[in-house]
C-alpha cells in the first residue's frame, strides 16, 4: 500500500473521530439523550441521575 492509501485510511478512520467528537463533547460531562424511555417514564434522565448525585454529596463552601 503506497503513502497516500495509508493516508487515506487515516482520513477515513479520523472523520468519524471528530465528528464524535464534536457531537459528544458536552462540557457537563453527560453524554446526550440515548433514547431510552426513561425520563418518559420516571422524568428523571438515567444520565443525568448519577451526575446529580455526585453534586449533591460535594461539600459546600460556607461564609
Amino acid at each position: 500500500m503506497a503513502w497516500y492509501g495509508w493516508l487515506l485510511l487515516l482520513a477515513v478512520l479520523a472523520v468519524p473521530a471528530i465528528i464524535c467528537g464534536f457531537l459528544y463533547s458536552d462540557k457537563s460531562g453527560a453524554t446526550h439523550c440515548i433514547g431510552c424511555g426513561e425520563c418518559v417514564r420516571t422524568g428523571e434522565c438515567v444520565l443525568l441521575k448519577n451526575q446529580k448525585k455526585s453534586l449533591d454529596k460535594k461539600p459546600q463552601d460556607s461564609l
